[in-house]
């Protein structure tokens, strides 16, 4: 994984942009720094392979943090955003070789593609809605070899595809056939695709329909074992929602739910135990309803929330979601 870190004074602003620069993608750690000192003291501690600077920094500052890049660190890529630059500093960013000048600030997606271009990444996008096991097929088929990040609620795992074949796969300590296993048994997953060539040992040499199948016979084992203790039925679902929290209003996407509670992947810094209501619409109903919450849980990639008391519309909203827009999870309930 490859870092980038973001130096900018206003922290709302940093905030912002770092939330941005999470949500293109995997294959990228963003970190972040609110001054000079900070970055330096991240600079020192991490190999970061881009920073990025300047949407809120005085001329100053970013002077002294470029002198500072150009004598220590001339390896990290610098890339200075501005919409109105003085000729005194694009003349400095002109003499360094290693510093790039964005015109276009507030440009997410041109941005990500230079990062990606500048890190050698050749990027193939995200792809949600579909399986696992569906894409692999399709990879297969394709005869296609790239590296696949796959998440799955706060879980990480890679990958590597040859010629349309899993070749190696890493799940934190697990690797080879294993580390493919576990990752397959995922539901609801992310896929960032790069199709950069890779030199990849081959460490797995079981056939994809073969992996496919051992992998579905370890759901079902533990979906036979595990005790059903909770009362209501959970679902499946990739459904856009809103929630507000602290007066502050975040779009995000729900992962699962029930009449019970739901699981919403968001970057916020929301705490165990804070409230927040989330906005549910049903296409079906052509109706809108608010639910309020308490945060029961809390992992890297999101929050389960469970419902407060239940209203007759708010079950119907929810009842219309899971019918029209999920999926059951089989031998769970919530």
């Amino acid at each position: 994984m490859k870092n980038v870190l973001v130096v900018d004074n206003d922290p709302i602003m940093l905030h912002t942009f770092v939330g941005l620069l999470k949500s293109q993608g995997s294959f990228l750690q963003i970190l972040s720094a609110a001054n000079v000192q900070t970055a330096l003291e991240v600079l020192s501690g991490e190999d970061v392979h881009i920073l990025i600077t300047g949407m809120h920094m005085s001329e100053m500052d970013a002077f002294e943090l470029l002198s500072l890049l150009g004598a220590k660190y001339p390896q990290t890529r610098v890339i200075v955003m501005t919409n109105n630059a003085s000729s005194m500093l694009r003349t400095k960013i002109k003499q360094m070789a290693s510093v790039i000048h964005f015109d276009q600030a507030l440009d997410i997606s041109m941005l990500t593609k230079r990062i990606f271009t500048e890190l050698q990444i050749d990027y193939g996008g995200q792809v949600r809605g579909i399986t696992l096991s569906s894409f692999l097929q399709m990879l297969e088929l394709e005869r296609r070899s790239c590296t696949l990040q796959v998440t799955a609620k706060g879980k990480t795992g890679t990958i590597f595809i040859l010629d349309g074949k899993p070749a190696a796969a890493r799940m934190g300590l697990l690797t080879g056939k294993s580390a493919a296993l576990h990752i397959l048994t995922w539901e609801n997953v992310l896929i960032d695709i790069d199709y950069a060539p890779r030199e990849v040992q081959r460490e797995i040499a079981t056939p994809l329909m073969n992996l496919l199948l051992e992998s579905g016979r370890i759901v079902d084992e533990k979906q036979s074992q595990r005790p059903n203790q909770r009362k209501h039925s959970r679902y499946d679902c990739l459904v856009g929602v809103d929630y507000d929290i602290s007066d502050w209003t975040y779009q995000c996407y729900m992962r699962d739910i029930s009449e019970g509670g739901a699981y919403i992947e968001t970057e916020q810094p929301i705490k165990v135990g804070q409230r927040l209501t989330m906005s549910l619409a049903s296409p079906v109903l052509e109706r809108t309803c608010a639910i309020n919450g308490t945060v029961v849980r809390r992992d890297p990639k999101g929050i389960g929330v469970r419902f407060d008391n239940m209203t007759l519309q708010q079950k119907q909203v929810i009842r219309s979601l899971t019918e029209t827009r999920c999926s059951p999870i089989a031998g769970s309930s919530q």
